[in-house]
């Protein structure tokens, strides 16, 4: 029998954060360029860099220069290799969502600014859906027969104590893709279907709360209320606003690989579950909101009285790289991701918090001091902490709102009528003629 990784080695094998560095030789060796050269592109902002503790050399982010070298092939004329799709150039036309400096914005409308509004998690979701904003924010009517979900659920949840709110998620969207009469035109299912998912998934809060059953929605209350009750909080203004809030800001994020697999899937006329279940799929990898547990296990290992000094000390003596906390950073956003902003904003306005806010506070702390930033996974990770959550329920929320961008890719996809079917360029070993 091999022997048992122990917990810091398993952590440096697994990558969880999808920014990656290379030194200033295999940057200049992948663009094919001089040292000046690669400096001139720092200078101009075309590459970001980060230094080392203790270290003089800079490291150069690979994404940007993987995007330089995609850019040089395409003027050129060139092939488009794989690695163009990392971070690289559009490929894809939208109308749902766009990134900018000041995080997404929903068919233009900032998702801070609907946060700011006291938008509701209904009010985001049917803006991404139809573009059309509602001129006041409406409770979705409640389900009407939930016992058949119920014990889809009690099956799906058994034994408790080894699925977590993402596996089960993952579970209730595939089953209801193989139950549920499948509907051949995803834009003929309506508001209604999307609407009873989005239901579905919030009543699962309740599983992983103290009544541990599932619990939808009751006639009037919105999702975040819903959320709130199933995980013990009753009815909390302050938790409902943040739970609220940490919906909204996670519902869409344009061409993330999740949302690029629904539309795959959309595009070979598989249902609307089917679609979501394939995004859910590609959501639990460690590089997405898989990557959340490991943040989870940080916190945890942390003292409970942690200076913010000494965090990232603590944080290497565990197995994380002080330069690479999982889940810190995102290479779309230039320092602070804006939604993490938002939600730590949030964190802070909490009426009543957790025994482990002190201890991420000094994380955050110590951290920015180095240059890293808590991106969306680690701030709902975070902030469901502050609120004495257990352990998945960031993953669970991030997994429920961002249902809400799939459902709308996959309506887009559909439109466009064509399969997405790219070609793949031999490099191989050729056979004899």
């Amino acid at each position: 029998m091999p022997p048992k990784e122990n917990t810091k080695t398993r952590r440096q094998k697994r990558q969880i954060n999808d920014v990656e560095y290379v030194s200033s030789a295999e940057a200049t060796s992948t663009l094919g360029v001089r040292r000046e050269t690669l400096y001139t592109y720092v200078s101009r902002g075309l590459i970001k860099t980060v230094q080392r503790p203790g270290v003089k050399a800079k490291l150069y982010r690979k994404a940007d220069v993987e995007k330089l070298r995609s850019r040089a092939a395409a003027r050129s004329g060139g092939p488009q290799v794989s690695h163009s799709l990392r971070y690289g150039e559009p490929i894809a036309q939208t109308w749902i969502s766009e990134i900018t400096a000041q995080g997404p914005r929903y068919r233009g409308v900032l998702a801070r600014d609907l946060v700011r509004d006291g938008r509701s998690f209904e009010f985001a979701s049917e803006l991404i859906w139809t573009g059309l904003a509602r001129t006041r924010d409406v409770a979705w009517p409640a389900l009407q027969e939930t016992r058949p979900l119920e014990h889809l659920i009690k099956l799906a949840s058994h034994p408790a104590d080894r699925v977590t709110p993402l596996k089960l998620l993952t579970l209730l969207a595939t089953s209801l893709s193989a139950f549920e009469q499948a509907e051949d035109d995803i834009q003929a299912t309506g508001l209604a279907t999307y609407r009873r998912l989005l239901q579905t998934l919030a009543g699962t809060a309740g599983v992983f709360g103290p009544d541990a059953r599932f619990s939808a929605p009751r006639e009037g209350e919105f999702v975040a209320q819903c959320i709130a009750r199933g995980l013990g909080l009753g009815d909390r203004v302050d938790a409902v606003q943040a739970i609220d809030a940490a919906l909204v800001m996670s519902a869409e994020h344009e061409l993330s690989a999740p949302s690029f697999a629904a539309r795959i899937c959309a595009s070979t006329g598989a249902d609307l579950h089917a679609c979501v279940a394939t995004a859910m799929l590609t959501q639990s990898g460690a590089m997405q909101v898989g990557g959340a547990v490991e943040v989870e296990a940080l916190i945890d290992a942390l003292p409970s009285r942690l200076e913010s000094e000494d965090a990232l000390s603590l944080a290497a003596a565990m197995g994380f790289m002080s330069n690479e906390l999982p889940c810190f950073n995102h290479p779309l956003y230039e320092g602070e991701d804006p939604r993490s902003v938002v939600l730590l904003d949030m964190m802070e306005r909490l009426t009543s918090h957790g025994p482990d806010t002190p201890k991420i506070r000094a994380l955050v702390v110590g951290a920015r001091q180095a240059g890293q930033h808590p991106n969306v996974f680690a701030s709902l990770v975070m902030l469901c902490k502050a609120m004495g959550l257990p352990n998945g329920t960031g993953a669970m929320l991030h997994t429920l709102a961002r249902t809400t961008g799939w459902i709308a890719h996959a309506l887009e996809q559909r439109l466009t009528g064509a399969m997405l079917r790219p070609r793949a360029r031999y490099m191989g070993q050729q056979g004899s003629s």
